[in-house]
């Protein structure tokens, strides 16, 4: 059997090994990392300044650090690791697995936006279970109940800048939808978004001119059978134009297309095989509260290491 040609560059790692197996061990020093306990009463007080009714008796902070091990683990086991902590005085005082549980709901995830550099970004969706029941439970009792969840990121190669979990319903907003809003919320922020590279989902003429009004290049695929006129969008015609003309293979290398996967399937795959593609939490709000926070968790994990 012919084997078919290997396209493109055969790839040479460049990378300090050292250096880079460092920075992937050092990523799980979160998980005891305790120097927010240093500042935990100044953050109590900044908290609770002006609080109407029973004053917080437990920092962000502490919620932060606990989400790691509701996600690994549950809210008792949470609860479990932090009475350990607190036997060995190395926090002042622990709260319960229902306090922990109402918190993490509550928890303000934020995405920190680079600023000073050129920003190249990917936005994609993929796939969760809303349930871990298996398929037997869900064929003949869980018919009512929708059974996956799409995230949906915008991210660099390095990080993620913004998430939406939606289900995907009638009058449900489309990824080029939630691209915009994550790029206008980015740029609002002080980003310098310069290029977005997407998959065919995006070969729409109001995305494309979007990207032509915010002066942003892009990197999408488009469709085998797209016809080069403009109707409504000269900037989507150019693209068409381009595309036909070069071909695919071509145009992918001279757009850097493959960037797209480092930026969106990569970190999918990484956040899949560290933290699950299945949702513990029972009611749908809160499923979808869970799934943005496992994207925060990984975020958080990998810039702890500073790759």
């Amino acid at each position: 059997m012919s084997q078919n040609k290997r396209w493109g560059k055969k790839f040479v790692d460049n990378r300090d090994h050292k250096a880079y197996q460092e920075a992937l061990i050092k990523r799980y020093e979160i998980y005891l990392d305790l120097d927010w306990v240093a500042s935990w009463d100044q953050e109590l007080a900044k908290m609770n300044d002006g609080k109407r009714g029973k004053p917080y008796e437990y920092p962000d902070s502490m919620i932060d650090f606990q989400a790691l091990f509701v996600e690994k683990f549950s809210t008792r086991g949470a609860e479990a690791i932090t009475r350990k902590l607190e036997s060995y005085e190395l926090i002042p005082k622990g709260n319960d697995h229902a306090t922990i549980h109402r918190r993490i709901l509550k928890m303000d995830l934020i995405f920190s936006i680079p600023k000073g550099v050129e920003i190249h970004e990917g936005t994609d969706g993929s796939g969760f279970k809303m349930t871990h029941a298996g398929e037997y439970f869900q064929d003949k009792y869980g018919k009512a109940r929708r059974k996956f969840a799409k995230v949906i990121i915008t991210a660099t190669k390095d990080e993620i800048l913004d998430v939406d979990v939606i289900v995907n319903e009638k009058g449900s907003a489309s990824e080029p939808e939630i691209a915009k809003k994550h790029i206008a919320s980015i740029i609002e922020d002080g980003g310098n978004v310069v290029k977005s590279y997407n998959d065919g989902a995006f070969d729409v003429k109001d995305f494309f001119n979007f990207l032509e009004r915010n002066d942003i290049e892009s990197a999408i695929r488009i469709r085998s059978n797209a016809r080069a006129k403009a109707r409504g969008s000269m900037r989507r015609k150019k693209e068409v134009i381009k595309f036909k003309d070069m071909g695919y293979k071509e145009w992918a290398k001279n757009t850097k297309y493959g960037m797209r996967w480092s930026m969106t399937e990569g970190h999918f795959s990484a956040i899949k095989r560290g933290y699950g593609e299945c949702a513990k939490a029972k009611l749908r709000k809160n499923v979808l509260i869970e799934l943005k926070r496992k994207v925060w968790i990984y975020n958080e994990v990998r810039k702890h290491g500073g790759i």
